[in-house]
């Protein structure tokens, strides 16, 4: 039996779309291409600007003075003492005492600091430094009891 253009055909059944039909598909994947990327890129940006903890700071204190410096920006500070001028560095998220002129040197010997929290003074010189932000309270345990 022959098949030809008769009421046997069945137009509903056309393998092949037609070009209007594959517009349209593609402009919806495009559409949603678009709104993804347009998610992603605000949920991305929202993360950085909201998401992270405030950065930490590091407050010097003198005689009746403070100084507040970020502790994300490197630099290296100069500040009058009872006995002199004291350096201290901020590198890398952290500060130390560089160079103090007390004379046992224990501030220079002593660990950096950058937790909020830590503090270290150089005494003999009235300088004290400690780091204010806010806390992670799941960072790090304070003390461990058993």
């Amino acid at each position: 039996m022959k098949r030809g253009k008769g009421s046997d055909a069945n137009p509903a059944k056309d393998p092949a779309p037609s070009r209007l039909e594959r517009q349209s598909i593609k402009l919806r994947l495009f559409d949603v291409v678009i709104i993804a990327l347009a998610l992603a890129a605000f949920s991305a940006s929202a993360l950085v600007i909201y998401g992270g903890p405030a950065p930490s700071s590091l407050v010097i204190s003198t005689d009746g003075e403070d100084w507040i410096y970020p502790l994300n920006e490197d630099r290296v500070v100069q500040v009058q003492g009872k006995l002199g001028l004291v350096t201290i560095a901020i590198e890398g998220g952290r500060a130390r005492f560089l160079d103090s002129p007390c004379q046992n040197k224990l501030c220079i010997g002593a660990a950096p600091i950058g937790v909020t929290g830590d503090w270290s003074a150089c005494l003999p010189s009235g300088v004290f430094i400690r780091v204010e932000g806010d806390v992670d309270e799941h960072d790090e345990f304070d003390a461990i009891v058993r």
